[in-house]
């Protein structure tokens, strides 16, 4: 075998092992403090750079409704009236919406309603529902660990609960939350309670839009995924997903406290999906920060925002596998043209230099363009790749790990061979 193609086959041994060394280093940084800001910030700059589109969400901001208060059981409870959210809901429904979702939980507390005339309220809810074929959906989350037949009280009102709680991680919103209830021990099977979020309902009643044909074959691959499962302590399982905040500036809201406002809002209301709740910083109960915005949003926000990604515009997230395959790619490609163009030199000095220029102008290049196709395009791949900053640093910075492994690779050898030199010298005297 020509001495040039040894010197091949040694580089590319070197690289793959290079390689696998600046993985290992990646997984470890990952995992550190420093690791997971870096991917907050990535992930803000990405949500910065996803298309501001106009919605079909409207936003009826109920936060000048006061609330009231009631005596229930000879306690008093503060809660806001229901009579102007039946007047609301009704007017709205005349307009024709896809769908009306109130912000508000409605979940009894510790098996007692927050109000007497809460079971009224919901006939309301389903009555409109019947009559004009407008789903209306009600907000739950203190029962979301109990059985479907007490999310709202009684079985008949299941169908109208939604959860409406937010994550901590407000780049993510849960689709569903899987729930074990517990059973007699002679049972074999655990029985699961799923309880859809506000935003999977409100996109199941719109209609979600399929995979495109790229994504379609990525998520076969198992490299990007839609959903992800957790499963918490309690038997606890959420289901999210990542969640667009391109559009929040451009979601359309109402302020009212009662139906008067909303009688003529036809061109707002009609085919849209309609939020009812609090929607104005310093009323809202319900605030979070948002990636990507220096100012936080009220709730209802974020559920719209999780209901326009799930209907047109989903988000995918790399698996670990396909972080694994973008990092090699990454690499790969500066390996394999030095290797090319390595083969072209007799002369192992010639070979040396020119790949030693080379691979400066190949890692710039390489650079470039990832930072092109995963963040200046995400908007067209819809692809979050988040730790994209931590990929490239170790890319630039992966001549600099060579050297340093190879120097003390060499230095490792050469004081195994003499040490094992002088072994043999002892023992030939």
């Amino acid at each position: 075998m020509p001495r040039r193609f040894k010197h091949v086959r040694r580089d590319v041994l070197k690289g793959i092992l290079f390689i696998a060394v600046a993985l290992a280093i990646k997984l470890v940084i990952e995992h550190t403090t420093f690791g997971k800001h870096l991917a907050v910030m990535d992930y803000d700059l990405l949500q910065t750079q996803l298309s501001k589109k106009q919605v079909p969400i409207t936003i009826v901001d109920v936060s000048d409704l006061a609330q009231k208060d009631f005596v229930v059981s000879g306690e008093i409870v503060r809660a806001t009236p229901r009579e102007p959210l039946k007047e609301m809901i009704k007017a709205l429904a005349d307009q024709r919406p896809k769908a009306i979702a109130v912000d508000i939980d409605f979940s009894p507390d510790e098996g007692r309603y927050i109000l007497a005339s809460d079971p009224e309220f919901f006939e309301f809810c389903q009555n409109v529902a019947k009559e004009t074929g407008v789903p209306v959906i009600l907000g739950i989350k203190r029962t979301l660990g109990d059985p479907a037949a007490d999310w709202l009280g009684q079985e008949r009102y299941q169908d109208l609960a939604a959860s409406i709680l937010v994550p901590r991680d407000t780049r993510r919103m849960a689709s569903l939350i899987k729930v074990e209830e517990e059973t007699a021990p002679e049972d074999r099977e655990r029985r699961i309670t799923t309880v859809p979020s506000m935003s999977k309902r409100l996109a199941e009643i719109w209609g979600q839009q399929p995979d495109r044909p790229v994504q379609a074959l990525l998520l076969k691959l198992g490299l990007v995924e839609r959903f992800s499962e957790q499963h918490l302590d309690y038997g606890v399982s959420p289901e999210d997903f990542l969640v667009d905040y391109g559009s929040l500036e451009s979601i359309e809201t109402i302020k009212a406290t009662n139906s008067a406002v909303l009688h003529d809002q036809h061109d707002r209301i009609f085919g849209k999906l309609v939020l009812i709740g609090d929607a104005t910083l310093g009323k809202a109960s319900d605030v979070f920060s948002v990636p990507g915005r220096e100012q936080p949003s009220p709730g209802i926000f974020l559920h719209a925002c999780g209901a326009y990604t799930l209907i047109t515009a989903p988000l995918y997230e790399l698996t670990h596998t396909g972080r694994v395959v973008i990092d090699v790619l990454l690499s790969a490609v500066i390996l394999g043209t030095l290797v090319l163009v390595g083969l072209f030199y007799r002369i192992t000095k010639a070979r040396e230099k020119a790949t030693q220029k080379l691979r400066g102008i190949l890692t710039l290049v390489t650079v470039v363009t990832a930072i092109v196709v995963g963040v200046v395009f995400v908007r067209v791949t819809r692809i979050m790749w988040d730790d994209f900053f931590l990929a490239l640093i170790l890319l630039v910075f992966h001549p600099s790990i060579e050297e340093r492994l190879e120097s003390l690779w060499k230095t490792g050898r050469k004081l195994f061979v003499g040490k094992s030199r002088s072994r043999a010298q002892k023992v030939a005297s």
